[in-house]
């Protein structure tokens, strides 16, 4: 039986702990591992081994051999670690793109990555100088995700673009909230975003241009353009080669 170093039996452990202690010694295992030999790798009793396998089996962790029953990891680790990697890689590709918006003196931007909860916020701090800041536990900004009270000083309006002619199309503010567009003083916070398109195509999320105006009048000028030229920069970087086109009139 081959040897696998697993840390001495500890008091109060987890569950958890006991199934992570498992995974370890099949990793371990070049050939897999019985029940048996899993039992004294990991010094538990072999009913607690047994039931640990079932709930890692079950959940797509281990699987058992058909002609020797030795039970060995599967991949599924190794797709999460992808997944985290992905998102590493996201976020690799867009800081450049969006910290150079941000030194142009862009409005401030943000990128959300709805499957993660997080939202990056990016804006000038100084001549050579951005700050940033992740929001975790979001899908979209704040402005985007709730309502403001209605008062005669806040306006909040949110464009979401598909492709670049919804840039034009005033049915595509999404949100409308506060007083009339005629209101004398009234300040609106305009957010417009577009999606951000993987090598294959999959939406892996949304890149936006947030920032206060006295009208609407941004959503048909230059923060459509920012937002559609920020996701094709995005995605072009993360081998999308068909993305949103840039040539908003």
């Amino acid at each position: 039986m081959p040897t696998v170093s697993v840390e001495p039996l500890k008091e109060g452990q987890t569950s958890l702990e006991k199934a992570l202690e498992v995974c370890e010694a099949l990793a371990g295992a070049k050939r897999g591992l019985s029940v048996t030999e899993l039992s004294r790798a990991v010094n538990r009793p072999v009913s607690t081994v047994h039931r640990l396998l079932a709930v890692l089996k079950r959940r797509g962790y281990v699987r058992q051999e058909e002609d020797t029953a030795r039970y060995t990891l599967t991949l599924k680790m190794l797709d999460l670690s992808f997944r985290l990697l992905g998102r590493s890689e996201l976020r690799l590709h867009a800081y450049p793109v969006l910290r150079e918006f941000a030194l142009r003196g862009g409005p401030r931007a943000f990128m959300a990555m709805p499957s993660a909860g997080e939202v990056t916020y990016v804006w000038k701090a100084g001549p050579d100088e951005v700050s940033m800041h992740t929001a975790y536990g979001r899908e979209m900004p704040g402005h985007c995700a709730m309502f403001f009270q209605e008062t005669p000083a806040r306006r909040l309006s949110c464009v979401r673009l598909a492709n670049a002619r919804d840039a034009v199309q005033a049915d595509r503010v999404l949100l409308r909230f506060g007083p009339p567009e005629t209101s004398h003083g009234a300040q609106r916070l305009l957010c417009t975003c577009a999606p951000v398109h993987d090598y294959t195509g999959r939406e892996v999320a949304r890149v936006g241009v947030f920032a206060h105006g006295a009208s609407e009048s941004p959503f048909v000028g230059e923060q459509p353009k920012s937002a559609i030229e920020l996701a094709r920069l995005i995605s072009l970087r993360l081998g999308h080669v068909s993305g949103l086109a840039a040539n908003v009139q």
